[in-house]
């Protein structure tokens, strides 16, 4: 098959999707961390090559050049073994791997270590900026019951809270994770967190089937409140409905509008004598300790939405 060259260029941070990588589309950017089986557009793409062949076979005077009778997985396969890259060379994960398995990931047990890996650490975070006093974490999808999720390789998510609520719960709150295979709904309970006799629900930001927690963080809490956006996350999940609950979360500047917003909203029910500047200063590092144990509650309802 001949390659359809394209003149369109990749964005910085963006990848080729592997039906573009092939040869096989002119152009098309993956934005499903390669992640195939979980692909919309990787399943259509095939069921589209396999009408095409059955077409061919049944009408072959009406074939023509322009049609695909070939996946990318056939015509990776076609090139020498020495140009059939893994799928963790092409998401940059690993400087150089072949494919040993002939693109069946479902089955490579380099895969399966690789999943087993990045499942159980979380990506570094790139860059993070600071909002009305509250940190964002760039790439992270929040939830409006301050909590986040961030896609990850093999199509799962994983998931924390944010700035927000960690400074709400308190430098000193113990966490109760769900156990491994709990179905979780977006905006409904997913995990609870107490502190000093304190208890309170905190809310999915997706719905899926959790897959991993964190164990560290079981034996040690405070990582939730000193790094909540990389060594305190909570747990990943395979997701069910990812693309319809990113819709409903903030991302970007929109993330940047709502801690703000939830800033003044703080600002407004703050007692007079909680140590919160509304002049444009630093929010408090921990809000619980500045709030009496009725008013706690209050806050935790009015922010984490429970």
């Amino acid at each position: 098959m001949t390659k359809r060259e394209s003149m369109k260029i990749v964005p910085p941070g963006k990848k080729k999707c592997v039906w573009m990588e092939a040869g096989v589309v002119s152009y098309k950017l993956c934005d499903n961390n390669y992640d195939c089986t979980t692909c919309a557009y990787d399943h259509a793409m095939d069921a589209k090559v396999a009408r095409q062949k059955e077409a061919e076979i049944s009408e072959p005077l009406m074939a023509s050049s322009d049609k695909m009778t070939q996946s990318w997985v056939e015509t990776m396969m076609a090139l020498p073994a020495s140009r059939r890259k893994c799928r963790y060379m092409l998401t940059g994960e690993i400087g150089s791997k072949l494919c040993p398995n002939a693109y069946d990931c479902g089955t490579c047990s380099f895969d399966q270590m690789m999943q087993e890996r990045l499942q159980a650490e979380p990506l570094p975070v790139h860059a993070s900026d600071e909002t009305a006093g509250f940190d964002l974490a760039e790439g992270f999808y929040y939830h409006d019951g301050h909590t986040w999720a961030r896609p990850e390789y093999g199509g799962r998510v994983r998931i924390g809270i944010d700035d927000f609520a960690r400074k709400l719960l308190g430098s000193k709150s113990r966490v109760e994770l769900p156990d491994i295979g709990k179905a979780v709904k977006q905006g409904e309970s997913g995990f609870r967190v107490k502190r000093n006799g304190q208890s309170s629900q905190v809310l999915s930001p997706v719905d899926g089937i959790v897959t991993h927690i964190n164990h560290r963080l079981l034996d040690n809490p405070e990582l939730m409140n000193e790094s909540p956006y990389n060594e305190g996350w909570l747990f990943t999940v395979e997701p069910t409905k990812l693309r319809k609950n990113l819709k409903g979360l903030y991302f970007g500047e929109d993330a940047h509008h709502f801690i703000s917003e939830e800033r003044e909203k703080l600002f407004a029910m703050a007692n007079e004598d909680m140590q919160i500047s509304a002049d444009g200063g630093e929010s408090v590092e921990d809000i619980f300790e500045e709030l009496d144990e009725k008013d706690w509650a209050k806050f935790v309802k009015a922010f984490l939405k429970t």
